[in-house]
């Protein structure tokens, strides 16, 4: 028996794909041609991402997550960033429905430290220069 999601399949990343929380390199933040509830088309933001087929069309929660995230609000710096997709579920015209959002990896990458300036010998504290 055929399942929609293989009769149908669709360019874009949806809920119903996920399989839990995914941490993703961020590929490209593509502008692209969509067509919104009311049938118009709209240009969106699509992230693509290393290793993936699929693209995730941004809404302005899930931009917004990402310009926080990133510390950018220009999608062309978001390349090569780190992020986690999760599903979930919000309201929408009254209705709960399945959606994607997006937060910062669970295990961000700890921040390098610098190790301390090393500290003088007794050598160098006592070689002053006395000018007589």
């Amino acid at each position: 028996m055929a399942k929609r999601d293989d009769v149908f399949p669709s360019k874009y990343l949806k809920a119903s794909d996920l399989k839990g929380n995914i941490v993703v390199v961020i590929e490209s933040a593509d502008e692209e041609p969509l067509k919104v509830l009311d049938g118009k088309e709209q240009t969106k933001t699509v992230l693509y991402f290393k290793g993936a087929k699929k693209g995730l069309p941004l809404n302005l929660t899930n931009w917004d997550a990402v310009a926080a995230i990133t510390g950018e609000d220009d999608s062309d710096q978001w390349p090569g960033h780190r992020i986690e997709i999760y599903p979930t579920t919000t309201t929408m015209q009254g209705k709960p429905v399945d959606c994607i959002r997006i937060r910062p990896p669970a295990q961000g990458e700890l921040p390098k430290v610098k190790p301390p300036a090393p500290k003088p010998t007794v050598e160098d504290d006592m070689d002053d220069k006395i000018p007589f």
